[in-house]
């Protein structure tokens, strides 16, 4: 069995999520890789690197960075497989999203920075003894010193049915229209307009729990909530494309929650029992029968 090297948001999901597949991904020796990139993440992946490379070259100008170039980004982060249609598709949502308001709104939030922000980064570190690894899209300092990291998101976008935004959003943009969610009590934060109603973890704790390890891992303490969180949410489907930002915090309460879950898997990963239902014997059983499975997929059905 092998060990990683460190737990990503990711991974932790799941562990709690599927805990066989996690198995076969991150500890089997046999490794099991993983599926190619579906039309779906590849526009979220095209529409990542419109952004950032826009954002990027609005800070730092162009040819700053050979790394945040759109071709780079684009071609970094987009198989093969759907290049042609992505590239075409995240352009489009890149313009729809311009011509929303949405990124004028972003860089407002960006001149409120002390230094420059940074874009796509990998940060590492150990979280009550465990090695942890994030990537946020964006981090920078508030003038009052509050931690800001933002994601994004697309939803729906190949659907045939209108993807609903998280609840909570600050504004919702469809063309000329902008909207705030009845939820919504907002409070201006050194220029940044947060929602204090809710917590992001009322309304999507899969996001809350990813990005309380990116505010971590850049130094924020457990239960802190001083880190402001943006998402920006491409809701598509059906032929519309709507956009909502969200400003959220995380509560101290969940944090600690979620600190607990990751220790708790670590511990089960070091000690090697990892189907915890079974009986150690039976757990390592079923562990030669999932590495077997992955290069003979039939095994699996024989020995059940």
């Amino acid at each position: 069995m092998r060990l990683p090297e460190y737990l990503s948001p990711t991974s932790i999901k799941l562990f709690y999520d599927d805990i066989e597949l996690f198995y076969q991904r991150y500890l089997s020796d046999n490794k099991l890789e993983r599926d190619g990139q579906t039309q779906p993440m590849a526009i979220g992946s095209a529409f990542d690197a419109f952004v950032k490379s826009y954002l990027y070259e609005r800070v730092h100008g162009k040819g700053h960075n050979e790394q945040y170039r759109l071709e780079n980004l684009f071609e970094a982060q987009v198989g093969e497989a759907h290049r042609s249609w992505a590239w075409e598709n995240g352009k489009r949502l890149f313009e729809l999203y311009q011509g929303s308001g949405c990124l004028a709104d972003l860089i407002l939030e960006l001149d409120q920075a002390v230094g420059p922000p940074r874009f796509e980064f990998d940060v590492r570190g150990e979280i009550e003894g465990v090695p942890l690894l994030g990537k946020p899209d964006i981090f920078f300092l508030s003038r009052e010193g509050a931690r800001v990291i933002y994601d994004w998101k697309v939803n729906g976008y190949c659907s045939n049915s209108l993807t609903s935004p998280m609840k909570g959003y600050l504004r919702l943009r469809e063309g000329s229209k902008c909207t705030r969610h009845k939820d919504a009590f907002v409070l201006n934060k050194g220029g940044i307009d947060v929602n204090i109603a809710i917590f992001l973890n009322d309304v999507n704790p899969g996001w809350a729990d990813q990005l309380s390890i990116y505010g971590w891992l850049l130094g924020e303490p457990i239960g802190s909530e001083e880190v402001i969180y943006g998402i920006e949410q491409v809701c598509g489907g059906g032929g519309r494309i709507r956009f909502a930002s969200h400003r959220l915090k995380v509560s101290p309460d969940y944090q600690e929650a979620l600190k607990e879950n990751i220790v708790s898997a670590w511990d089960v990963i070091l000690s090697g029992w990892i189907f915890r239902e079974m009986s150690v014997e039976d757990s390592n059983n079923r562990m030669i029968v999932l590495d077997q499975h992955i290069t003979d997929p039939a095994f699996d059905e024989i020995t059940r």
